[in-house]
């Protein structure tokens, strides 16, 4: 399968360049067809070179919905067409969180559109662990941003953070995921 998209090359990261390649189809991955990828700062960061790429090319997009293409070798429980979110993060599988099966709290998570390719492309890899179902009644273009801009300040409030009723809580930042994590800290109250 190929697949196209725009990416950031080093060292001139302002440059955006498309590129046309050929991806393989890992076990217990698929490919996703995607359908809506949002522009996140820290895409736009990294264009402007303020964060540095961690690949001397990498296709930009981490916040994406789509439909499964195509499912990977021994990938049970999903089919060709379903709905999903694409995690922004990708455990590496490695490390002894990842080997006790708590990929959740993986030391060196792989950051989508920074360590792996994203999804500003029509198509996308991802670890069958990394897809979330995404119900009918959730446009794709809302589920885009529940990826990264909604789910990371969720878990730095609820998981990380463990706010609890009645707690301060102190959020800096203005983008929306800082906006987001004052709405879940509200919830706590």
């Amino acid at each position: 399968m190929t697949r196209c998209g725009p990416s950031v090359s080093k060292p001139t990261p302002k440059q955006l360049r498309w590129r046309i390649f050929r991806y393989p189809s890992p076990a217990q991955a698929r490919s996703s067809k995607i359908a809506f990828c949002g522009i996140c700062h820290s895409d736009l960061s990294l264009i402007n070179g303020t964060f540095p790429p961690q690949r001397p090319v990498v296709t930009q997009g981490h916040e994406a919905s789509g439909t499964i293409a195509r499912l990977g070798a021994g990938v049970t429980g999903w089919a060709e067409g379903d709905r999903v979110i694409v995690a922004a993060g990708r455990p590496c599988m490695t490390c002894p969180n990842c080997r006790r099966n708590n990929m959740t709290n993986c030391h060196r998570v792989q950051l989508m559109a920074f360590a792996h390719d994203g999804a500003w492309a029509e198509y996308t890899v991802a670890q069958a662990v990394g897809l979330t179902r995404v119900p009918d009644n959730v446009p794709l273009e809302q589920a885009a941003i529940l990826a990264d801009a909604v789910s990371m300040p969720f878990g730095a409030v609820v998981r990380t953070g463990r706010v609890g009723i009645g707690e301060s809580v102190g959020v800096w930042g203005v983008g929306g995921s800082a906006r987001t994590s004052r709405g879940w800290s509200a919830r706590c109250r």
